[in-house]
């Protein structure tokens, strides 16, 4: 009888051992979404007006993305900024891809000065802003929990 209770604790303490040593599964990528980018912002003073969902990009931009919010800034309106969302990491890689060959290009670099990154999120904002504006919104982003 003795030797089945020792069989039963061993068993439960491998298993015991084998739960305890297996890494837990990775986070969602997928931890913002957009409106809770635009209320950190408006809540930090980097105004975000007028947000309207939009999914139509141009210049060859990847469609990757799974939401896209363009907004107007006060002082540059109607110019502003968008915000995307990603789903996977490759998906943002390929916007960030993308940003990085218009910085590239002398022709469109201008308009990619001011593009800051959080897990799935990314901010891209009007090159007419000062860099102390562009700084307060990229501040908000960063602290988002």
């Amino acid at each position: 009888m003795f030797k089945r209770y020792r069989v039963l604790l061993l068993v439960t303490m491998i298993g015991f051992v084998t739960a305890c040593t297996q890494e837990p599964p990775p986070p969602p990528f997928e931890r913002y979404q957009a409106q809770q980018v635009i209320d950190a912002l408006n809540a930090a003073g980097a105004t975000v007006q007028a947000p309207v969902q939009n999914l139509v990009v141009g210049r060859n931009a990847p469609a990757t993305f799974n939401n896209r919010i363009v907004f107007e800034i006060p002082r540059i309106a109607p110019d502003g900024g968008q915000i995307l969302t990603f789903r996977t990491q490759a998906d943002l890689q390929a916007w960030q891809d993308y940003i990085a060959d218009l910085r590239n290009d002398p022709n469109t670099r201008r308009s990619v000065i001011y593009v800051f990154v959080k897990d799935n999120i990314m901010l891209q904002l009007n090159a007419n802003l000062t860099n102390a504006e562009a700084t307060q919104y990229q501040s908000a982003l960063e602290a988002m929990n």
